[in-house]
């Protein structure tokens, strides 16, 4: 028999049901379904709506590489920096913001101010003043974002109003256009980058730039950390963006070889070096030049031997994949590597893993570090952290240390070493002379 009590457990348990798949809680947006009504009535009041479709989910793999928990963050992120758009004044209070579907990471624009023929409010022009303000946006995120390293995919539609034709299809069928303008997008422009990427390794286009790591108490420089920089622009936004590409082709094992020579050739120009740390990726880990001996040739042109090298290997490598890389981790330690486990603090440790691993150095995300003097919880989570690495035997580095406050709260926190502006101003590209062009032809007599 039907209860008062058990009707109400009843219908709540549908509403729930009902609302989850209308409404993303992972983005705090509402999916298509929940909106194409306001969005049907824009197109009839307004006779017409521009459609933006915004892809995160073609970017190389990011989820596999991160995982779905790093992943789902970046996407959070990704939303509040779309919504913010409306408070910017990129979009009006009426354009709607939505997710193709609930726990998806392709979002959607529908755009309905404005005359159509108005100028600077085509489809297109609509949609590069969307892309490029949060491109815009994106660059402000703090270094090492994952939001830095993820290729945007957008294309763009117009619905209208026609007597005919019923609304709500014409509006799932700007969708469908606007979505295969970006992957048609997104397939020339990977034939572009792909390219770029060849000409980069087989050309050696990219130098290297040290960053000093220092003991905190008295600034002494104890290494350098080897980071890569293209020589010349190109259509990689980011250094974070060109690494997301490379290790999701073919490419990325020639990639990083390449890197690697380039940043062990530079070390021998760098007075009093140190230790080098050189950042490995999950595949690079496996390059068997580590175990044949031919980075270790590389590293004697240069005056240098592996116990002068540390290889940096993210905590989510280390941990997540810790089974596939003990091995080549065993390599390292046999022929005089030393290990530090790079981003501590990103969610992924635990003491049983990582005494397995037994690195020489835990680096801490530069995100505990940054105004560490302003917060009470960053200091108790380093504090936390700097005991793991007691346990383990592990010299502990923080990274990302910007201002003499933030110094001072890691030195009264027990942290030896450090590394960040405060200590080293990267300085600008080199100006690379591009190719001349081709002489005017010569003038008629």
């Amino acid at each position: 028999m039907s209860t008062p009590q058990a009707d109400y457990y009843r219908l709540r348990t549908e509403w729930l049901r009902f609302k989850s798949q209308l409404f993303d809680g992972m983005t705090g947006l509402s999916a298509l379904p929940a909106v194409l009504e306001d969005i049907r009535r824009m197109v009839e009041d307004r006779g017409f709506a521009d459609v933006i479709y915004l892809d995160l989910g073609r970017s190389g793999g990011h989820e596999t590489q991160l995982g779905w928990a790093a992943y789902d963050q970046a996407v959070r992120e990704f939303a509040r920096l779309l919504v913010s758009l409306k408070e910017a004044g990129v979009l009006s209070p009426q354009d709607i913001v939505c997710v193709d579907t609930v726990r998806s990471d392709r979002f959607l624009l529908f755009l309905g101010e404005g005359e159509p023929a108005e100028a600077g409010r085509t489809p297109v022009g609509r949609r590069e003043r969307v892309v490029g303000s949060l491109r815009e946006r994106i660059e402000l995120t703090p270094p090492g974002s994952v939001l830095r390293s993820l290729r945007l995919s957008a294309g763009h539609a117009r619905v209208e109003k026609v007597p005919d034709v019923r609304t709500e299809r014409a509006i799932q069928q700007a969708v469908s256009d606007a979505r295969l303008m970006s992957l048609v997008e997104r397939e020339g422009g990977e034939v572009v980058r792909r390219d770029e990427l060849s000409k980069m390794i087989f050309q050696g286009g990219v130098r290297t730039v040290f960053h000093p790591i220092v003991r905190l108490r008295d600034r002494e420089i104890v290494g350098h950390e080897a980071l890569t920089r293209p020589l010349v622009g190109g259509s990689f936004d980011s250094v974070e963006e060109l690494f997301a590409f490379a290790e999701s082709s073919e490419l990325m094992m020639e990639f990083e070889r390449m890197t690697r020579r380039t940043a062990i050739r530079a070390a021998k120009e760098v007075p009093d070096i140190g230790l080098l740390f050189l950042n490995a990726s999950a595949g690079a880990v496996e390059d068997p030049e580590w175990s044949a001996g031919t980075v270790e040739q590389d590293l004697t042109g240069s005056g240098l031997k592996p116990s002068d090298v540390v290889v940096e290997i993210t905590e989510r490598v280390a941990i997540v994949r810790h089974d596939e890389f003990q091995g080549a981790l065993r390599t390292f330690k046999e022929r005089g590597y030393r290990v530090a486990v790079d981003d501590m603090g990103a969610g992924y440790a635990s003491l049983q893993s990582l005494a397995a691993i037994e690195p020489d150095f835990l680096k801490f995300d530069v995100s505990l570090v940054r105004d560490i003097d302003r917060s009470s919880i960053k200091r108790s989570l380093l504090e936390s952290l700097r005991h793991l690495g007691e346990k383990i035997h592990a010299r502990v580095i923080a990274e990302g240390v910007e201002r003499p406050e933030e110094m001072q709260t890691l030195l009264e926190l027990g942290i030896e070493l450090g590394q960040g502006y405060l200590f080293h101003r990267e300085e600008p590209p080199p100006v690379v002379d591009q190719e001349p062009p081709p002489p005017p032809p010569p003038e008629k007599p």
